[in-house]
């Protein structure tokens, strides 16, 4: 059950909607789809809400699901999450529903306002920058208490996202890793086979000084002879 506003509170929101220009004409059935409540937060929070992810809805079900939408995104991270009973409430115009709500938001706003300082706008700055973190609050045991602590939580499909793509990377990585291995292998292949063949060459080029020294040599040794003779004949 939604908490129930008196007279005068119910008079204060009243002036507090007035204040943020909130127009309506009935407040439950106008604010069922959550667009109404959705422009006063972009107006409170204006990085943490989108209003484009908030269409205006007939339907009852799409109605829950814009509600579903704010819940996880907004509220939750504002301390005002709401229960699947209090969303379904809020989606058919129950009566009390929305005034309970917007009273949470008017107070909590008022509070800001009140301590002026920028902690709001840096956790704001923060949530705009983690849209998919959440907060919810869970019991934990300590000593004999049991007491309430807020714990930041991400959607199991985030989480699954996330697990995609860090086996893609290491599969991408093993990949690379064999290719570099392959590379490594066929460059060692490649230098010994230069080594071979600069030994070659240098047996070849040795091979080759060796047969034009004995050609030199030759040639000098049948040369001998004729000079000889020659200087013989002169002497006669």
């Amino acid at each position: 059950m939604p908490k129930k506003l008196t007279n005068e509170d119910l008079e204060t929101l009243k002036l507090w909607l007035t204040e943020h220009e909130v127009h309506y004409k009935n407040l439950n059935r106008d604010a069922s789809d959550a667009v109404l409540v959705v422009t006063l937060l972009k107006k409170i929070h204006p990085k943490l809400i989108d209003p484009h992810n908030y269409p205006s809805r007939n339907n009852t079900q799409l109605k829950i699901n814009n509600w579903e939408t704010l819940n996880l995104k907004v509220l939750s991270k504002l301390g005002l999450q709401q229960s699947k009973t209090m969303l379904e409430k809020l989606a058919k115009g129950t009566v009390g529903a929305v005034e309970a709500l917007l009273s949470d938001i008017m107070l909590m706003e008022k509070a800001n306002r009140a301590r002026g300082d920028k902690r709001d706008d840096e956790q704001e700055q923060l949530w705009s920058e983690n849209d998919d973190l959440m907060m919810v609050t869970v019991n934990k045991k300590i000593g004999d208490a049991i007491i309430q602590v807020p714990q930041k939580m991400i959607l199991y499909s985030i989480y699954e996202q996330v697990v995609r793509k860090s086996q893609a990377k290491d599969v991408y990585l093993s990949a690379s890793q064999q290719k570099i291995t392959h590379l490594e292998n066929v460059l060692k292949l490649k230098a010994e086979r230069i080594e071979e063949l600069c030994a070659q060459l240098a047996k070849v080029s040795v091979s080759s000084l060796v047969k034009q020294h004995n050609l030199e040599t030759s040639s000098s040794n049948s040369a001998l002879p004729t000079e000889t003779l020659n200087d013989n004949d002169n002497e006669i």
